[in-house]
């Protein structure tokens, strides 16, 4: 069995042996025993060797040993631990080299950048040329860069400026809003103030006229009754006058103006008056065409028009009213003057 097991598979091949004396496999399909021990790893030639050496040793167990040990061949089963085989070692192929070789290639890379950049220029200085065309390079860069910060300079000086120029026009018409609006307030206070004064002058005023008039409102009733009296006096000696004049028994004037029923002519009056007014066109044949058309209207009508156009029938008190102008006070005058601006 050693010539034919190598010595690093020994170990399974005894737990093979081991499993095949088992007790509890015994009546086991020799089938199942064997896809057993090749799914353990086991080959054909090791397979067939495990499977003699029960044989050999030629244990065969009675009854009583078989009841004895039951238990403690149930024990051991659970005991025995087949150690699996080493899986087999990969089979690579074209794209695990290609993996390699990529990685390899980047850490060289990687390697050779490192050393070129940082670890080189500190063990060898570089060349003067290299560093006067560095150091050349750099002040071109500053001096774009100082371009650009003096432009941006003028720029900002330019919108400080304008800044500038706006806050203080604004700050102007600030100023400016502002007087105005004190002007206004001015204004409007000084028109309130004369408003107030001119309501308490119109409030005085009214209480003034109030007065007045309750105090000579008892004499002004006198006054015009007195004068309504005196215009009645004056109509009444007007009509008497003109009754005088043309005929006593003609005239009896009604209050409004219009002749009664007495001054109406008989007939005979009126046939007499007629001779008459012959006889004196007769004496008087220079009259005048004024003085015929006179005498040729009635006397009723006559007394009629003059008392209608007489101005005895206007009372006294209404002409006065309509003569005399409305005065204005002077206190009033000055008071009005002192509010116009």
């Amino acid at each position: 069995m050693s010539d034919v097991v190598s010595k690093d598979r020994k170990t399974l091949f005894d737990s093979a042996v081991s499993f095949l004396k088992d007790e509890s496999i015994k009546d086991a399909p020799l089938l199942k025993k064997i896809e057993f021990l090749k799914s353990k790893g086991l080959t054909e030639k090791e397979i067939e060797i495990a499977m003699k050496e029960p044989k050999k040793d030629g244990i065969v167990g009675d009854e009583v040993s078989k009841k004895i040990g039951s238990t403690e061949n149930r024990a051991s089963q659970d005991m025995y631990l087949y150690e699996a085989m080493p899986p087999t070692l990969p089979h690579r192929d074209w794209k695990d080299y290609f993996v390699m070789a990529t990685a390899t290639a980047g850490l060289l890379y990687g390697a050779y950048e490192v050393t070129r950049r940082y670890v080189i220029p500190n063990i060898l200085p570089e060349a003067k040329s290299k560093l006067e065309g560095d150091k050349k390079e750099i002040d071109d860069q500053f001096s774009k860069i100082d371009t650009v910060l003096n432009a941006i300079e003028a720029e900002q000086a330019e919108f400080r400026k304008k800044e500038s120029e706006t806050l203080k026009e604004l700050s102007d018409t600030i100023a400016e809003l502002k007087q105005a609006l004190v002007q206004t307030t001015r204004s409007r206070e000084k028109i309130e103030d004369e408003f107030r004064i001119v309501k308490l002058e119109v409030v005085n005023m009214q209480n003034t006229i109030d007065k007045f008039v309750s105090d000579n409102d008892g004499m002004q009733e006198l006054n015009n009754i007195q004068k309504e009296m005196e215009s009645l006096k004056s109509l009444m000696n007007n009509r008497m006058e003109s009754g005088n004049a043309q005929d006593n028994r003609l005239f009896s004037i009604s209050p409004n103006g219009i002749p009664g029923i007495d001054t109406i002519p008989s007939a005979s009056e009126i046939l007499a008056k007629m001779g008459m007014q012959e006889e004196s066109d007769k004496e008087k044949e220079n009259g005048s065409d004024a003085n015929k058309d006179d005498n040729a209207v009635p006397a009723w009508k006559k007394a009629r028009e003059q008392t209608i156009d007489s101005n005895a029938s206007i009372p006294e008190w209404q002409k006065n009213t309509a003569a005399n102008e409305i005065s204005v006070p002077d206190w009033q005058n000055g008071q009005v003057e002192d509010s116009i601006p």
